[in-house]
């Protein structure tokens, strides 16, 4: 029988990530800053589709500058696949990365599904492109 998590439960798995959405003209600006684990980072994906479902715009950047776990390559590629089935809602996303840390898996992944995602290392850039 798998495991159970009680509601309250799921904060503490979600306290090593915190975000911060602000609605700007034309856009949404989520920034995340946290150590999570893929598990939790893909939990993550899973509530922000439900939240961005309701926000007045479809063009969102995902700044995960502050994310200082998920570094492999394989990481990346299983965060792709999460948001193509989370985030098919959305007409444009751009996910800001440190330079250091970008590797293209998340678009490549997301992209072959169908999805609208960009990665940049320039947030002036990201924002340029989801305002285009």
């Amino acid at each position: 029988m798998p495991a159970r998590v009680a509601p309250d439960s799921l904060i503490l798995l979600l306290m090593s990530l915190s975000f911060k959405a602000e609605h700007r003209d034309g856009y949404s600006i989520v920034r995340l800053a946290g150590e999570p684990s893929l598990g939790q980072f893909l939990s993550f994906l899973q509530l922000i589709a439900v939240e961005t479902a309701g926000w007045p715009t479809r063009r969102v950047l995902f700044d995960l500058r502050g994310v200082r776990s998920l570094t492999s390559f394989t990481d990346h590629y299983a965060v792709g696949e999460e948001a193509a089935r989370q985030l098919q809602h959305l007409h444009r996303i751009a996910s800001l990365v440190d330079a250091d840390r970008i590797t293209h898996a998340s678009e490549k992944t997301a992209r072959r599904s169908g999805l609208n995602l960009t990665v940049f290392t320039d947030e002036a850039e990201a924002v340029a492109w989801l305002t285009a």
